[in-house]
Protein backbone atom coordinates (compact mmCIF):
# COMPACT_ATOMS: atom_id res chain seq x y z
CA UNK A 1 0.00 0.00 0.00
CA UNK A 2 1.02 3.26 -1.02
CA UNK A 3 2.39 5.64 2.58
CA UNK A 4 -0.45 8.17 3.83
CA UNK A 5 0.72 11.54 2.43
CA UNK A 6 3.40 13.43 4.72
CA UNK A 7 4.68 9.95 6.53
CA UNK A 8 8.58 8.52 6.31
CA UNK A 9 8.54 6.18 3.84
CA UNK A 10 11.46 3.62 3.80
CA UNK A 11 13.12 2.54 -0.09
CA UNK A 12 12.48 -1.33 -0.87
CA UNK A 13 15.79 -3.11 -1.42
CA UNK A 14 17.88 0.41 -1.36
CA UNK A 15 21.11 -0.25 -2.77
CA UNK A 16 24.36 1.17 -0.77
CA UNK A 17 26.49 3.86 -3.16
CA UNK A 18 29.74 2.75 -4.79
CA UNK A 19 32.61 4.73 -5.50
CA UNK A 20 31.32 7.25 -7.36
CA UNK A 21 30.45 10.62 -6.21
CA UNK A 22 28.62 10.38 -3.51
CA UNK A 23 26.04 13.37 -3.32
CA UNK A 24 25.11 12.71 -7.11
CA UNK A 25 25.01 8.33 -6.44
CA UNK A 26 22.43 9.80 -3.27
CA UNK A 27 20.43 12.27 -6.05
CA UNK A 28 20.33 9.70 -8.43
CA UNK A 29 18.93 7.13 -6.62
CA UNK A 30 16.53 9.26 -5.27
CA UNK A 31 15.27 10.89 -8.62
CA UNK A 32 15.14 7.24 -9.77
CA UNK A 33 13.00 6.27 -6.78
CA UNK A 34 10.60 9.69 -7.41
CA UNK A 35 10.51 9.17 -11.12
CA UNK A 36 9.00 5.33 -10.77
CA UNK A 37 6.95 6.16 -8.19
CA UNK A 38 8.31 4.80 -5.49
CA UNK A 39 8.53 8.03 -3.30
CA UNK A 40 5.09 9.42 -4.41
CA UNK A 41 4.34 13.14 -3.85
CA UNK A 42 3.90 14.01 -0.02
CA UNK A 43 6.59 11.23 0.98
CA UNK A 44 8.52 12.85 3.73
CA UNK A 45 12.55 12.30 3.48
CA UNK A 46 14.85 12.97 6.20
CA UNK A 47 18.43 12.97 6.45
CA UNK A 48 19.76 10.57 9.01
CA UNK A 49 16.94 7.91 8.02
CA UNK A 50 18.11 7.95 4.05
CA UNK A 51 22.05 8.22 5.25
CA UNK A 52 21.60 5.30 7.28
CA UNK A 53 19.22 3.66 4.25
CA UNK A 54 22.28 4.34 1.52
CA UNK A 55 25.32 3.73 4.42
CA UNK A 56 26.76 6.98 3.69
CA UNK A 57 26.95 10.34 6.18
CA UNK A 58 24.64 13.21 6.19
CA UNK A 59 27.02 15.48 4.13
CA UNK A 60 26.16 13.94 0.75
CA UNK A 61 22.33 13.11 1.99
CA UNK A 62 22.35 17.11 2.22
CA UNK A 63 24.45 17.44 -0.78
CA UNK A 64 21.45 15.44 -2.87
CA UNK A 65 18.53 17.06 -0.81
CA UNK A 66 20.07 20.78 -2.19
CA UNK A 67 20.11 19.53 -6.02
CA UNK A 68 17.00 17.69 -5.60
CA UNK A 69 15.36 21.03 -4.71
CA UNK A 70 16.78 23.20 -7.01
CA UNK A 71 14.77 20.45 -9.65
CA UNK A 72 11.65 20.92 -8.15
CA UNK A 73 11.49 17.46 -6.78
CA UNK A 74 11.51 17.99 -3.26
CA UNK A 75 10.48 20.96 -1.16
CA UNK A 76 12.70 21.53 1.90
CA UNK A 77 10.74 22.65 4.71
CA UNK A 78 12.20 24.08 7.91
CA UNK A 79 12.34 21.53 10.94
CA UNK A 80 10.28 18.86 8.83
CA UNK A 81 12.91 18.10 6.49
CA UNK A 82 12.44 17.20 2.84
CA UNK A 83 8.60 16.00 1.44
CA UNK A 84 8.76 14.77 -2.65
CA UNK A 85 6.81 17.64 -4.71
CA UNK A 86 3.79 17.15 -6.38
CA UNK A 87 3.62 18.21 -10.29
CA UNK A 88 1.48 21.46 -9.68
CA UNK A 89 -0.84 21.66 -12.58
CA UNK A 90 -0.54 25.58 -12.18
CA UNK A 91 3.24 25.28 -12.13
CA UNK A 92 3.31 23.27 -15.85
CA UNK A 93 0.70 25.26 -17.72
CA UNK A 94 2.45 28.41 -17.03
CA UNK A 95 6.44 26.88 -17.27
CA UNK A 96 5.66 25.82 -20.44
CA UNK A 97 3.61 28.58 -21.89
CA UNK A 98 6.58 30.50 -21.16
CA UNK A 99 9.27 27.73 -22.93
CA UNK A 100 7.02 27.96 -25.93
CA UNK A 101 7.66 31.80 -26.20
CA UNK A 102 11.08 31.50 -25.10
CA UNK A 103 11.69 28.72 -27.26
CA UNK A 104 10.41 30.17 -30.21
CA UNK A 105 11.93 33.82 -30.06
CA UNK A 106 15.50 31.34 -29.82
CA UNK A 107 15.28 29.93 -33.09
CA UNK A 108 14.24 32.92 -34.50
CA UNK A 109 17.81 34.67 -33.11
CA UNK A 110 19.63 31.81 -33.88
CA UNK A 111 18.60 30.24 -37.35
CA UNK A 112 20.98 32.33 -39.35
CA UNK A 113 23.94 32.14 -37.06
CA UNK A 114 23.76 28.39 -37.91
CA UNK A 115 27.23 27.29 -39.48
CA UNK A 116 28.26 23.68 -40.23
CA UNK A 117 29.60 23.13 -37.05
CA UNK A 118 26.30 24.33 -34.89
CA UNK A 119 24.31 21.87 -37.44
CA UNK A 120 26.78 19.11 -36.58
CA UNK A 121 26.68 19.82 -33.14
CA UNK A 122 22.59 19.35 -33.81
CA UNK A 123 22.68 16.30 -35.59
CA UNK A 124 25.51 14.64 -33.48
CA UNK A 125 23.30 14.87 -30.62
CA UNK A 126 20.46 13.45 -32.26
CA UNK A 127 22.68 10.46 -33.14
CA UNK A 128 23.41 9.87 -29.58
CA UNK A 129 20.29 9.87 -28.47
CA UNK A 130 19.36 6.42 -30.05
CA UNK A 131 21.90 4.85 -27.90
CA UNK A 132 21.96 6.75 -24.98
CA UNK A 133 20.19 5.08 -21.70
CA UNK A 134 19.79 6.34 -18.40
CA UNK A 135 17.44 8.90 -17.03
CA UNK A 136 20.46 11.29 -16.27
CA UNK A 137 22.62 10.47 -19.54
CA UNK A 138 19.14 10.41 -21.18
CA UNK A 139 17.92 14.24 -19.61
CA UNK A 140 21.23 15.98 -20.31
CA UNK A 141 21.64 14.55 -23.95
CA UNK A 142 18.32 15.90 -24.22
CA UNK A 143 19.00 19.40 -22.38
CA UNK A 144 22.17 19.61 -24.69
CA UNK A 145 20.03 19.68 -27.88
CA UNK A 146 18.10 22.85 -27.22
CA UNK A 147 21.70 24.06 -25.36
CA UNK A 148 23.20 24.49 -29.08
CA UNK A 149 19.94 26.32 -29.97
CA UNK A 150 20.14 28.92 -26.97
CA UNK A 151 24.38 29.26 -27.62
CA UNK A 152 23.95 30.08 -31.20
CA UNK A 153 21.23 32.60 -30.44
CA UNK A 154 24.53 34.24 -28.87
CA UNK A 155 21.36 36.43 -26.55
CA UNK A 156 22.35 36.65 -22.80
CA UNK A 157 19.23 37.29 -21.23
CA UNK A 158 17.50 34.44 -23.50
CA UNK A 159 19.49 32.61 -21.59
CA UNK A 160 19.40 33.48 -18.39
CA UNK A 161 15.20 33.15 -18.77
CA UNK A 162 15.63 30.06 -20.16
CA UNK A 163 17.40 29.29 -16.72
CA UNK A 164 14.73 30.66 -14.79
CA UNK A 165 12.45 27.73 -16.41
CA UNK A 166 15.13 25.17 -14.95
CA UNK A 167 13.29 23.98 -12.12
CA UNK A 168 10.38 22.83 -13.99
CA UNK A 169 12.34 21.65 -17.56
CA UNK A 170 15.19 20.01 -15.70
CA UNK A 171 12.44 17.61 -13.73
CA UNK A 172 10.23 16.97 -16.62
CA UNK A 173 13.53 15.81 -18.78
CA UNK A 174 14.27 13.37 -16.41
CA UNK A 175 10.23 12.10 -15.86
CA UNK A 176 10.59 11.78 -20.16
CA UNK A 177 13.75 10.04 -19.78
CA UNK A 178 12.18 7.12 -17.67
CA UNK A 179 9.76 6.66 -20.58
CA UNK A 180 10.66 4.71 -23.48
CA UNK A 181 7.86 5.81 -25.60
CA UNK A 182 8.36 9.55 -25.02
CA UNK A 183 12.18 9.03 -25.54
CA UNK A 184 11.35 7.77 -28.78
CA UNK A 185 8.79 10.72 -29.77
CA UNK A 186 11.41 13.63 -28.73
CA UNK A 187 14.14 11.71 -30.59
CA UNK A 188 11.61 12.33 -33.57
CA UNK A 189 10.57 15.78 -32.70
CA UNK A 190 14.46 16.40 -32.37
CA UNK A 191 14.91 15.73 -36.01
CA UNK A 192 12.17 17.49 -37.25
CA UNK A 193 13.30 20.83 -35.56
CA UNK A 194 17.03 20.35 -36.88
CA UNK A 195 15.99 19.92 -40.10
CA UNK A 196 14.05 22.66 -40.35
CA UNK A 197 16.57 24.71 -38.63
CA UNK A 198 19.29 22.83 -41.40
CA UNK A 199 16.82 24.12 -44.55
CA UNK A 200 16.73 27.70 -42.77
CA UNK A 201 12.73 27.44 -42.45
CA UNK A 202 12.28 29.55 -39.41
CA UNK A 203 8.28 28.65 -38.86
CA UNK A 204 8.39 25.22 -40.00
CA UNK A 205 11.48 25.07 -36.95
CA UNK A 206 8.97 26.84 -34.69
CA UNK A 207 5.72 25.12 -35.39
CA UNK A 208 8.21 21.97 -34.56
CA UNK A 209 9.42 23.30 -31.57
CA UNK A 210 5.79 23.85 -30.14
CA UNK A 211 4.73 20.66 -31.05
CA UNK A 212 7.61 19.41 -29.69
CA UNK A 213 6.94 21.30 -25.99
CA UNK A 214 3.09 20.77 -25.94
CA UNK A 215 3.80 16.89 -26.22
CA UNK A 216 6.01 17.30 -23.53
CA UNK A 217 3.31 18.98 -21.38
CA UNK A 218 0.91 16.36 -22.29
CA UNK A 219 2.92 14.00 -21.04
CA UNK A 220 3.99 15.35 -17.49
CA UNK A 221 0.71 16.05 -17.22
CA UNK A 222 -0.61 12.66 -18.36
CA UNK A 223 2.14 11.53 -15.39
CA UNK A 224 0.43 14.04 -13.09
CA UNK A 225 -2.85 12.93 -13.52
CA UNK A 226 -1.62 8.82 -13.02
CA UNK A 227 -0.11 9.25 -9.99
CA UNK A 228 -3.13 11.25 -8.68
CA UNK A 229 -5.33 8.29 -9.67
CA UNK A 230 -3.16 5.69 -7.95
CA UNK A 231 -2.94 7.66 -4.68
CA UNK A 232 -5.66 6.83 -2.31
CA UNK A 233 -6.99 9.52 -0.29
CA UNK A 234 -6.79 9.04 3.53
CA UNK A 235 -10.28 7.54 4.18
CA UNK A 236 -9.36 4.95 1.50
CA UNK A 237 -6.76 3.85 4.01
Amino acid sequence: ALPILGEIMLINELPTVGKMPLSEKVYRILVQSIVDGELPPGTKLQEKHVAKQMEVSATPVREAFKKLAGDGFIEIVPYCGAIVKELDEEEIREAYQCRIALEKMALEEAIDRFDDNALKQLFDIIEKEKETEGIMEVSRINKSFHDVIYLTADNTMLCRLLDMLNTVIARDMKYSASDEKRRNEIYHEHVAIAQAIRDHRLEQAQQAMVTHIRNGQKYIESCRSSRNEETPSPDTQ
